[in-house]
């Protein structure tokens, strides 16, 4: 029978590779503390074997203390700055964050101070559009948040600041409990099965508004569904209520005004947009997913407004029949003064 020669390592290459191995652990401070913690209790052992006391007994203590320190100063360490033990810097603000530029109040007061206008009709979130925007045209409108958040199911969409025609909108970003994107926050309305409508009222109390800016789309667009036709008939409403306790209403018709925000290769989906009614203001990479521009000018304006009440309801109420008709979502609004 034949045999197999097995070649062992010699021992100076089996401590060769113990040392690259013990190097290539030490990847972060700790492991550093450790190696050198190590290497000096091997030192001060070694040289306590040929020595004779009392000069044992000091290395013996040494190499005690030598390890005290070394759990203190860990022990700090883990309080004061935990992510320096595995080598991490601690967070800090970008750049390019609000965090790390100067107080933007100071900004508006010069920028008020230059244009001559009242510092409390400028927007802080728009500081950094101005110039060119007029420092008092615009003002972004906050969508209230709730519980659960409805937000723009598409972890791609849009949020910050953007400008749309050269109208600035804020899309406030929504993230799950481990801070992955989700989306943009929404106002969602939709009627129940029965038609029942849903409302939701945003408060508004900006001076001297001339038009409000919306990037609007639909869900469950349906052209047709369940023997109802959807397509350019009304899905809902706004009401614009003013401080002088006037209101004006305008409604939205599916095809026109808004349309679905996730289509697709669905062709039963509405797509179409009367540009003389609203304008496309954003489409995903993939083409899939869209909102819109909607903008409602205030009739007899400039007038102060006081809130904007949003209400998802079909204009037939179907009876005896249960269908989920077309809902309205709101990503952002934005409405302009009169300069």
């Amino acid at each position: 029978m034949g045999g197999h020669d097995i070649n062992l390592p010699s021992p100076q290459q089996t401590l060769t590779q113990l040392r690259v191995a013990l190097i290539e652990s030490v990847k972060t401070p700790i492991g550093f503390f450790a190696l050198i913690a190590l290497i000096a209790e091997a030192i001060l052992g070694t040289a306590a074997i040929f020595i004779d006391r009392p000069e044992k007994t000091y290395l013996v203590v040494s190499m005690i203390i030598l390890v005290f320190l070394l759990v203190i100063l860990v022990a700090l360490f883990a309080t004061f700055r935990p992510e320096a033990l595995s080598g991490l810097r601690p967070p800090r603000a970008l750049p390019s964050s609000d965090e790390a530029r100067p107080d933007p109040a100071l900004r508006i007061d010069d920028i008020a101070k230059k244009a001559d206008v009242d510092p409390a009709q400028v927007d802080p979130k728009l500081v950094r559009f101005i110039p060119p925007l007029h420092p008092t045209q615009f003002k972004i409108v906050s969508l209230p948040a709730t519980e659960p958040q409805t937000h723009f199911e598409w972890p791609y969409s849009p949020t910050g600041k953007i400008p749309v025609y050269g109208i600035p909108f804020f899309l406030l970003p929504v993230t799950g409990p481990a801070g992955i994107p989700l989306g943009h926050l929404t106002v969602d309305v939709q009627p129940s099965e029965d038609n029942a409508p849903s409302t939701r009222t945003i408060d508004a109390q900006v001076a001297g508004v001339r038009h409000i800016h919306l990037l609007i789309s639909a869900g469950h667009g349906w052209r047709m569904h369940k023997g109802l036709q959807f397509l350019h008939r009304r899905i809902g409403y706004l009401r614009i209520f003013f401080a002088d306790t006037t209101e004006q209403r305008f409604d939205l018709y599916l095809g026109r005004h808004l349309r679905e925000w996730a289509f697709g290769n669905n062709t039963n989906l509405v797509t179409e947009l009367d540009l003389n009614q609203a304008r496309p203001a954003w489409l995903s990479h993939n083409s899939t997913k869209r909102f819109d521009l909607l903008t409602v000018g205030v009739s007899g304006g400039p007038k102060d407004l006081h809130a904007i009440e949003v209400t998802g309801q079909f204009e037939d109420d179907h009876v005896g029949k249960k269908i989920a008709t077309p809902a309205i979502r709101v990503s952002a609004i934005t409405v302009e003064r009169a300069i």
